[in-house]
């Protein structure tokens, strides 16, 4: 069998190696070298090698690749015939629920149309995908028991706050016929200070109500107002004294009429109001 140049080349790589170790002379190796890179067959090149040991790893001639048998061809299997399924209504229950709980609707003022809404979409969704729900029973259980709870809730309960409802409305009706409020007995009191000009000022103000005092300051920018919601109309007093010869007027109003005005003092311009009723 003849040999290729790739087969001469490893053979030359063999000797080499041989020369490597010692098993070759240089005269030898040259010798050798030449007779390989001229092989016509394999037998040429295993003389040159007769007297050589195998190296390992480096055969002379490269180990035939296995056979390997090709896969044999993909088996076509025929799809599994399913027996004809019977014609049956899917969802059917849902849609029974759906009709029984509108119809209870209408006795439960419109609560029981939410179960009813659900069902009616469950069943939807079961015809769609051709089969009904495992827990159906349970669902409709569940849901149905849920609204009748709500109903007996909350029907009452609407009931009772139109009762409630009914009973302030008559209430408030009497109240007003009778002229009671809840306000009665207390007066809206305004007490206040003004200047003769824009940029006056109370060098000491002083605001009393029920005997107490419920202002007191000193430079105040005017005018200055205070309001307040008394029960009791007894020693109300408003005193100011002016300042940079400011003239001034003290004020007491009760429920939007004018009690006491006190006007400047001719001397020091200040002013005094006081009220008790």
């Amino acid at each position: 069998m003849r040999v290729s140049d790739a087969e001469r080349d490893r053979a030359c790589a063999v000797l080499r190696e041989h020369y490597a170790v010692g098993r070759l002379d240089d005269r030898e190796l040259s010798t050798r070298l030449a007779a390989a890179q001229t092989a016509v067959t394999w037998g040429d090149l295993n003389e040159l090698m007769r007297d050589l040991p195998p190296i390992p790893g480096m055969p002379l001639m490269p180990s035939a690749v296995p056979y390997a048998a090709p896969p044999p061809p993909p088996v076509a299997y025929a799809p599994p015939v399913h027996p004809p399924q019977r014609n049956r209504d899917v969802g059917k229950a849902y849609t029974v629920a759906a009709w029984v709980t509108f119809i209870l609707g209408f006795a439960s003022f419109g609560l029981m149309w939410i179960p009813a809404l659900i069902f009616a979409v469950l069943g939807r969704r079961a015809r769609e995908r051709g089969r009904d729900d495992h827990n159906t029973g349970t669902v409709i259980t569940i849901v149905t028991g849920a609204a009748l709870l709500l109903t007996l809730v909350g029907v009452p309960a609407a009931f009772d706050d139109g009762d409630e409802s009914s009973a302030s409305d008559h209430s408030e009706y009497a109240a007003e016929q009778y002229g009671e409020s809840d306000d009665e007995g207390i007066h809206e009191v305004v007490m206040w200070v003004a200047g003769d000009r824009p940029d006056a000022t109370a060098g000491d103000l002083v605001m009393n109500a029920e005997g107490s005092e419920v202002v007191s300051g000193k430079g105040m920018v005017l005018p200055f107002e205070k309001e307040l919601d008394l029960a009791s109309l007894d020693d109300l007093l408003v005193e100011a004294e002016a300042a940079d010869g400011a003239k001034l007027t003290c004020h007491i109003t009760i429920d939007g009429e004018v009690v006491a005005t006190g006007k400047p003092d001719p001397g020091s311009g200040g002013c005094t109001a006081a009220y008790s009723g």
